[in-house]
């Protein structure tokens, strides 16, 4: 108790010591209310940059791994375009060996037994005939 008598006590003045100028007090409580008040918004504000800056973060990596995810389809498809090209060639590379004159004069000769004519054979049909003469061009 003694000491809370000697807090409320003024304390003593010396005489070289300048006289305390008193001001009159603002009110304490709506100093303490718009203090209060100043630092929400700046936490408030603080937050909202934070997440700002999360979410762009987000979005920045979400973003560039689509355009990984999109850079690994072209070339997957690239790989499958060159495949298909090369066996559109070899492909073309058949039809060109199998349709050959001297592969179906063999296969006509050695398989089905056909011999090369010696002269052409020409056969003309006479309009109201129905048949065809086996002359050699009359």
């Amino acid at each position: 108790m003694a000491r809370a008598a000697a807090a409320r006590r003024p304390a003593p003045r010396y005489e070289d010591e300048p006289p305390r100028v008193v001001r009159p007090r603002r009110n304490a409580s709506a100093a303490g209310r718009e203090a209060e008040a100043a630092r929400a918004r700046a936490v408030r504000l603080f937050f909202v940059a934070v997440v700002c800056l999360a979410v762009l973060g987000v979005g920045r990596v979400a973003l560039s791994f689509a355009v990984v995810q999109k850079s690994l389809q072209t070339d997957a498809i690239k790989i499958q375009e060159r495949q298909l090209v090369a066996e559109n060639a070899d492909l073309a590379a058949e039809v060109t060996r199998l349709g050959s004159t001297t592969r179906i004069r063999w296969i006509a000769e050695s398989q089905l037994g056909l011999v090369p004519a010696e002269r052409p054979v020409y056969l003309t049909v006479h309009p109201g005939s129905g048949r065809a003469s086996g002359g050699a061009g009359r």
